[in-house]
């Protein structure tokens, strides 16, 4: 399986690199940071499993948004080559 490439101009791939690196951040960073704290025996249980679904699922979009960032990466990459090959 080939790792996707963002066709896009380089301007809008840079776009896309900021602002998906801004996102990916701040989900991974919550995420991570509240599944590495643990549970609280304070807070009932059900509760702890929403909080827990909560948690994967800002994971699960910080990974998103980080791989779309490899591909606008690779997709600026390709497109600086392309343009000096010429």
């Amino acid at each position: 399986m080939k790792f996707p490439v963002l066709k896009a101009p380089i301007l809008v791939n840079i776009v896309i690199v900021i602002v998906s690196a801004f996102i990916s951040w701040f989900t991974l960073l919550f995420g991570i940071a509240h599944l590495v704290e643990g549970r609280n025996h304070n807070i009932p249980y059900s509760e702890h499993l929403l909080g827990v679904a909560v948690v994967i699922t800002l994971c699960v979009i910080g990974v998103v948004f980080l791989v779309i960032v490899i591909a606008a990466i690779k997709g600026i990459i390709d497109r600086i080559k392309r343009n000096t090959n010429h």
